[in-house]
C-alpha cells in the first residue's frame, strides 16, 4: 500500500487491526475499547484467535480479512454488520489492504470504524479519540473542553500554562464541571505526555487499602499508584471524600522523593467538588495537605453560570453521535434548546450529556423534541416557569416585593433565552446585580 493510502486511513478510521498470514490478530489500536468487553474476550485471548472465532457471522469466506489474505486485493470501504458469539451487533466500515513481503502475503492490515444503535451510546463513554495519547490512559485535550464563557476560557488558558511548569494543581468544580478533562489536558500539554496518567480514587481509599493502593504489595508483585505514575501524573481525585485520618498517610506519600531506593518524579494534580473555604473551616481537610498539593488553583464554573455554552457543547456531542451511532443528521428543536436554558443542571455536563442520550434512546425520526427528553427536567421547568402570584393580602411589604422581583426577572430570562447581560441590559441593572439576584432567587 502507498503512504497516502495509509495516511488516509489513519485520518478516516478510529481502528487498526493486523493479522499474519492465518488471520490470527498480532495487533489491534481500538478507539472504543468496551468493544472487547461486549466481544466477551480479554485483550490475552483475542490475539489467542483468529478473527473469524470471535463473530457468529464471520467464516473465512464472508470475512474481508480472509478474502484478502486469500487474493492479495484491498477491499476498500466495506460495510457489514458484525454479530459477536454473545449477540451484541454493531457496523463496521472498513478498508482491508494486504502486507506483501518478498511476493509473499504474510498478512493483513485493516482500518475500521464502528457505529452503534441509539441504545448502544453508552459504549462511546470511553472513545478515544485521540491516537496520539492511547497509551498513556487518557482519553482528553484541553480542546475537548468547549466553552465560549470567559470565565471557563480563562480558567483553561490557565490550566494551559500550568501545564508547562511542574507544580502541584488543584482543580475544584462541581461533580460534573469538566475536572477529568481539564486534568488529563494538563498531562497532555506537558512534557510528560509519554508517560502514565494515573488516577487514585479518594472515596475508595480505607484504612485497610489505602497503604497497598500507594505502595502495591511487593510479595504479589503488585505495583502501587506511586511506582505506576513514576515519570508521569497521578491524579488524586476527589480528595475531599478521603476521611482526615488517612489524609496524613496521603501526605506523607506525595512528599517521598524516592520509594525502595528509586527517586520518584510525579506531577500532582487534585480535584475536589466542594467549597474549599468550607472544608478548611470544618476541618475536613488538612491545611498542610490543602498547601502540599493547591500551588496553582483552576476553578471551574458550573454549566447554570454559563448557559451561553449550551448550544456548543450539544452541538459537540450531537455531531460525536452522528459520526459513530447508526442515526445520522440528528438534531434538537428550538423548544428543546429553551427548556435546556430555563434547567439549573445540578449534575452540569454530565447530566446535560445523560438527558441527550436519554433522548437518542427515545428518538424516533431526527428531531429531538421535549417528548424526548427526561421527564424529570421538563416537568422541573414547568414548574419552574409558573410560580405562584403573591397574596397581596398578607405577608411583609420585603417579601411581597422581592416575589415580584423574581417574577419579573424569571419572565425576562425567558424572554432571552436566559442570556444574562441581555436580560440585564433590558432591566436596566448591571450583570453582576442581576446574577446576585437569579442566585438569590435561585433562577439559574
Amino acid at each position: 500500500m502507498v503512504l497516502h493510502q495509509f495516511t488516509q486511513a489513519l485520518r478516516e478510521f478510529d481502528n487498526v487491526l493486523i493479522t499474519d498470514e492465518k488471520g490470527c490478530a498480532i495487533f489491534y489500536d481500538l478507539a472504543d475499547l468496551n468493544i472487547l468487553l461486549e466481544i466477551g474476550l480479554t485483550p490475552d485471548e483475542f490475539f489467542q484467535k483468529t478473527v473469524t472465532d470471535s463473530y457468529q457471522n464471520l467464516s473465512t469466506d464472508t470475512s474481508t480479512i480472509f478474502k484478502v489474505l486469500q487474493t492479495g486485493e484491498p477491499i476498500i470501504y466495506f460495510e457489514q454488520v458484525l454479530t459477536t458469539l454473545n449477540g451484541f451487533s454493531y457496523t463496521s466500515l472498513s478498508s482491508t489492504y494486504p502486507i506483501i513481503e518478498g511476493g509473499a502475503i504474510i498478512g493483513a492490515i485493516e482500518f475500521s470504524k464502528h457505529f452503534y444503535e441509539s441504545k448502544q451510546i453508552k459504549y462511546l463513554d470511553h472513545f478515544l479519540g485521540h491516537k496520539l495519547y492511547r497509551d498513556n490512559h487518557t482519553n482528553y485535550r484541553l480542546e475537548d473542553l468547549i466553552s465560549v464563557n470567559a470565565e471557563m476560557k480563562a480558567q483553561t488558558e490557565k490550566a494551559r500554562r500550568g501545564a508547562k511548569k511542574n507544580s502541584s494543581i488543584l482543580i475544584t468544580g462541581e461533580t460534573g464541571t469538566g475536572k477529568d478533562i481539564i486534568a488529563q489536558g494538563i498531562h497532555n500539554e506537558s512534557e510528560r505526555f509519554t508517560k502514565p496518567y494515573i488516577v487514585l480514587n479518594c472515596s475508595t481509599l480505607t484504612e485497610d487499602n489505602i497503604f497497598s493502593q500507594l505502595y502495591g504489595i511487593e510479595a504479589e508483585g503488585k505495583q502501587g499508584k506511586l511506582q505506576e505514575a513514576n515519570g508521569g501524573t497521578l491524579l488524586i481525585d476527589q480528595l475531599n471524600m478521603l476521611d482526615l485520618s488517612l489524609q496524613a498517610k496521603l501526605l506523607h506519600a506525595v512528599d517521598l522523593k524516592s520509594l525502595n531506593g528509586e527517586p520518584l518524579d510525579i506531577r500532582y494534580i487534585t480535584t475536589v467538588n466542594e467549597d474549599l473555604d468550607k472544608l478548611l473551616a470544618e476541618k475536613k481537610l488538612r491545611e498542610d495537605l490543602f498547601y502540599r498539593l493547591n500551588v496553582m488553583q483552576i476553578d471551574l464554573p458550573p454549566l447554570h453560570m454559563r448557559k451561553e455554552d449550551i448550544p456548543a457543547i450539544l452541538d459537540s456531542y450531537i455531531q460525536f453521535y452522528n459520526e459513530h451511532t447508526i442515526q445520522k443528521d440528528v438534531r434538537y428543536s428550538e423548544e428543546v434548546l429553551q427548556l435546556f436554558y430555563e434547567y439549573h443542571w445540578p449534575g452540569n455536563v454530565r447530566e446535560l450529556k445523560n438527558a441527550l442520550e436519554a433522548a437518542y434512546n427515545n428518538l424516533t425520526g431526527q428531531e429531538i423534541l421535549l417528548e424526548h427528553i427526561p421527564e424529570r427536567i421538563v416537568r422541573t421547568v414547568q414548574q419552574k416557569a409558573q410560580p405562584s402570584m403573591p397574596n397581596i393580602h398578607s405577608g411583609h411589604l420585603r417579601d411581597l416585593t422581592e416575589a415580584y422581583e423574581r417574577l419579573i426577572i424569571a419572565e425576562k430570562l425567558r424572554e432571552t433565552e436566559g442570556r444574562l447581560a441581555e436580560t440585564a441590559r433590558r432591566l436596566g441593572i448591571s450583570r453582576q446585580l442581576l446574577k446576585y439576584k437569579c442566585l438569590k432567587y435561585e433562577l439559574l
